[in-house]
Order: C-alpha cells, then structure tokens, then sequence
C-alpha cells in the first residue's frame, strides 16, 4: 500500500488544523488502502529537509486539532520554481520515493495552489503514481472556483463580534472620535466587506473601503466628514489593500516577500494621517493584526465543520485517482448547505477571486443586502450574543424616567 503525506502553507487559520483532523479522519476509515500517515514539519520545508512526522490511526488522539489555531505542524511560505529551473524538485522525488508516497495533500491558499498544480505536473512528467490534491484555506476567501475557503467564516465571525464591541465601546460617549479599523486582504476586500454584518445589531461601522474600488481621498474626507457632523464619531473599516485610482497600493513598504508579493504597510495610519492634516478630526486607529487569522475562540461552526470535510474530502479523492482542489459549493443560505466536488489545481493556481462589484453600495462606501445574505451564515446567529445596542440609548424608542 502508499503511503500518504500532508502538509500545511501559507498563513495560518482558526480551521487549518480541522483540516489536518479530516484528513486523519480519512484515513482512519480506509487504513486498509493507506498504509502510514506523514505530515511535513512546516510545510515543502519539512519535505526538503526529510523532516516528516508519522500520524498514527487514533482519531481519538487528535479531537484538539479542531478547537486549534495556528498549523500545528508549521508552515512555510517557500515558493518552489519550475521543475526545469529548480533543483528542489530532486530531492522533493528523492522523499517521496524513500517513503513511498503515493498521494499528497497541501493545504493552503492559491500560492500553495501554485506548488501543489507543480507537483502534480513534476510527478505526472516522471509518470510516477502520485496524486496531488489541494485543500483549500485562507481567510482573504480570494481562492477562485469555490464559493468561500475554509478559515474565512470564523475570520468573518471574529471581525464582526469585535467590530461590534468596538461600537459599543464608540457609543459609549456622545462625542468622539475617528475610529479606523485595519482589517486584512492582500487583494479582495471580502473580510473588509463583511464587517458590514454588525449592521444587523445597530453596530457596524459607518464607512467600508475596499480595494476593488479605488481610493478617492476627496471623496473618502467627504465621506468622514459628513458622518462625523451627523453623529459626533465615525466608525470606519479599511481594508490593508487599498488601492489608488492608478491600482496602486495607497500604503506599501519598500520590500517584497518570500512569494515576490509586496509588503503593505499600515493603511489605519496612512487614513489617520489624512484625517488628522485635512479635517483635524481626533482619531483611533485599530489593527486586529493575527487575531483575525487566530480567533479559534470565536471559530464558526460552519466553517470548522467545513474545513473538517475539505480535508476528509481530499484524501477521499485522491484514493479515487481524482486531481485537484476541494470546491465548496453553495446550495443555499436559509437554511444554508453546501456541497464539494474537485476544480483543476492548474486553474486555481495564482489566480485572485475579488469582489463582485454587485455586492459594493453605489457611494462604493459599504455594502449590498445581497453580501450580507451571503456572509450571514458563518456567524451563526445566535452565537454572536447581542441583539440591538438601542436597548437605552435610543431617546424615540424608549420612555425616560418621570423625575
């Protein structure tokens, strides 16, 4: 029998390790065609480097790995060459030949798209048996061919909840301040965008920018101007992408990283600049930073669940001789139900989903009812715990007390 290795990429997720636990999962049902478990200790590294650890068949042992954050195993962010121009690839074969792999599993976003659509390639160059599967993951939900990516839902969970809190906090006083809110996306607002959720409950924020419409300044100063003379504060929530009118990034560092993408900057103070020199406005500016990415606490039951089936999928699949990348497919939002079917890896590779404009409001400030109903289910309704923040402080919906 081959043997099976898995591997986790890229940025972490509240649901990475609910991955791993499917894919454990799998394999505990069919050891009667796998014969051992690897995983790669911190991603393609650990397989250059001969770094693998043995998983037993004990799903029993592994029940944390779905309330975990982080990769339990590592990751890495190693962008492999072609096969013809990276020597890489010898050892890569060298491994796979010395454990008998017989199927690979990478779990990631679309740059581990891009090494797991190689691989794939390298081995079926070599005609070697080898099948190559791609579970996908990211909270930036930019992976294209599947309705949303596993890490995205609790992402959406736990930017609502806090954007909610920050709110609350904001209405505290009568007169404040500007509040910008950073929230990630290399290059799709769709995280940005679903802080609009806290809207529901009276406690979104007043203004949402997005990369997929170009930052306007003039219009952006009118925008916090004009909701900070109507309610003496302005909650705002920015994407870390922003870009100008010239698809420029608005904040960016002088460096790229490991996969040649460039470094963005702090967006939250690139506005606050603008706000505190033109409108001399008192501002706040916030960064969730990893705890978007991190938020295992407040992890979405869909979405744990999901990223619990993606995994177990794969390595399903690849017992079928089926190539390609786990796809969540939407059947319906209420009650909501989903799906799963393979997309070609070579299509998903590299490739950016963005943000239909259909799902931005016309003043490009905020967003549609249509977005809502779409991000809606991974918050789990009841869960979030707070129902209308007008419970006292709204003077035309309660009475004051007679004195």
């Amino acid at each position: 029998m081959k043997n099976a290795l898995y591997l986790q990429s890229g940025g972490p997720t509240a649901v990475i390790n609910s991955s791993l636990y499917g894919v454990i999962k799998a394999y505990v049902n069919n050891t009667d065609k796998i014969g051992h478990l690897y995983g790669s200790l911190y991603g393609i590294e650990g397989v250059l480097k001969d770094n693998l650890v043995e998983i037993e068949p004990d799903l029993s042992k592994y029940d944390e790995l779905k309330y975990m954050s982080g990769a339990i195993l590592g990751s890495a962010r190693l962008k492999l060459g072609l096969p013809e121009d990276d020597d890489r690839y010898v050892k890569i074969h060298e491994i796979a030949k010395k454990y008998d792999i017989g199927y690979i599993l990478v779990n990631g976003g679309n740059d581990s798209m891009d090494t797991a659509n190689k691989l794939n390639k390298f081995f079926a160059e070599l005609k070697e048996d080898i099948v190559v599967m791609g579970i996908p993951k990211t909270i930036d939900n930019d992976l294209i061919l599947t309705d949303h990516t596993p890490g995205f839902g609790s992402a959406v969970k736990f930017v609502t909840k806090s954007i909610m809190e920050i709110g609350l906090d904001i209405n505290s006083y009568r007169k404040g301040r500007a509040t910008i809110v950073e929230i990630m996306g290399r290059d799709a607002g769709w995280l940005a965008g679903a802080t609009a959720l806290g809207k529901l409950y009276n406690l979104g924020p007043d203004l949402i920018y997005l990369p997929e419409i170009p930052f306007d300044r003039k219009k952006f100063l009118d925008d916090v101007e004009r909701v900070f003379k109507e309610k003496g504060h302005v909650l705002i929530c920015a994407s870390e992408a922003l870009k100008d009118t010239n698809g420029e990034y608005v904040s960016v560092e002088d460096k790229l990283d490991s996969f040649g993408h460039k470094q963005l900057g702090s967006v939250s103070k690139y506005l606050e600049i603008l706000i505190n020199s033109i409108l001399n406005i008192n501002t706040r500016t916030i960064e969730l930073s990893l705890l978007q990415r991190a938020g295992a606490h407040l992890a979405s039951k869909i979405d744990r669940q999901e990223a619990i089936d993606v995994g177990e999928k794969a390595l399903e699949y690849a017992l079928q001789k089926r190539v390609g990348m786990v796809s969540i497919i939407r059947d319906s939002n209420n009650p909501y139900h989903s799906h799963y079917d393979l997309v070609p890896l070579a299509s998903v590779a590299n490739a950016v989903k963005t943000m239909p404009l259909e799902y931005v409001n016309k003043s490009g400030n905020g967003m549609t009812q249509e977005f809502i109903e779409y991000v809606y289910p991974f918050i789990d309704g009841d869960d979030i715990g707070i129902h209308s923040s007008d419970i006292f402080l709204s003077q035309d919906k309660y009475a004051k007390v007679n004195k």
